[in-house]
């Protein structure tokens, strides 16, 4: 007799918890209590920033849309953005690209930094010569100012190409290897013919300078590639 009022309530009650298990623990629309306090966080620092209100709406709403979309798998937003302020750093300076990608954007700014390399060793190498020989540093030709001015500009701009070749975008079609070793001996011959001509300039167009002028000039361009390196990431570089 007392069995019979109990199977209803025990059938109502398993109902219950079915359904209970069945309900998401947080509604696709609402963040979890951490989310919530994370963006709330992340909310306040970016007031505190100078960046326009468009920009932060936008930059909030990026990624209310991607912890809503990716919470129920037990994300978190400290896993996905790091710390608030690391985060709100990211947000200010905006996308940054990887050290190769900098390099590849700009092929001008990675001939100017082959070139000076190139320019520097010259420098170098006829200052150190000039001093060692006097001869050498009397004469005229491939140790020429203009000389060395020219070679190292073609150098340069050679050398940026060829790194193109050997490392090639991966949203660009893949270079053969006959055209990578074609334009190497191409580079390397182009390279010595601007060499031997510039060196046959008269000396009033291609001056030798001092052997401490050299080495001074040497030592300037050696601190300009250091900054400009640090300046844009450059990587793709001989030296």
């Amino acid at each position: 007799m007392s069995e019979g009022p109990n199977k209803p309530r025990n059938a109502q009650a398993g109902a219950k918890q079915i359904q209970a298990s069945e309900k998401p623990l947080r509604d696709d629309t609402e963040l979890t209590k951490r989310n919530d306090e994370y963006m709330r966080q992340m909310r306040k620092s970016l007031n505190a920033t100078a960046l326009s209100g468009e920009k932060k709406k936008a930059a909030l709403d990026e990624m209310t849309a991607t912890l809503l979309a990716e919470q129920h798998k037990g994300t978190t937003a400290r896993q996905l953005y790091g710390t608030v302020q690391e985060r709100t750093q990211a947000i200010i300076e905006g996308p940054k690209k990887s050290p190769r990608e900098q390099a590849q954007a700009n092929y001008w700014v990675t001939s100017l930094d082959n070139g000076l390399m190139l320019f520097m060793i010259f420098c170098l190498m006829y200052g150190v010569m000039g001093f060692i020989s006097k001869a050498s540093q009397n004469s005229q030709g491939a140790n020429g100012i203009t000389a060395i001015l020219l070679t190292s500009i073609v150098g340069g701009l050679g050398v940026a190409k060829l790194f193109e070749y050997l490392a090639p975008d991966k949203n660009k079609p893949k270079v053969p290897m006959w055209r990578k070793i074609l334009w190497s001996i191409l580079a390397v011959v182009v390279w010595m013919l601007i060499f031997t001509t510039a060196a046959m300039l008269p000396s009033a167009l291609n001056p030798a300078l001092p052997a401490a002028a050299y080495l001074v000039i040497a030592a300037i361009v050696f601190f300009a590639r250091l900054w400009l390196k640090r300046k844009f990431n450059i990587t793709s570089s001989m030296f």
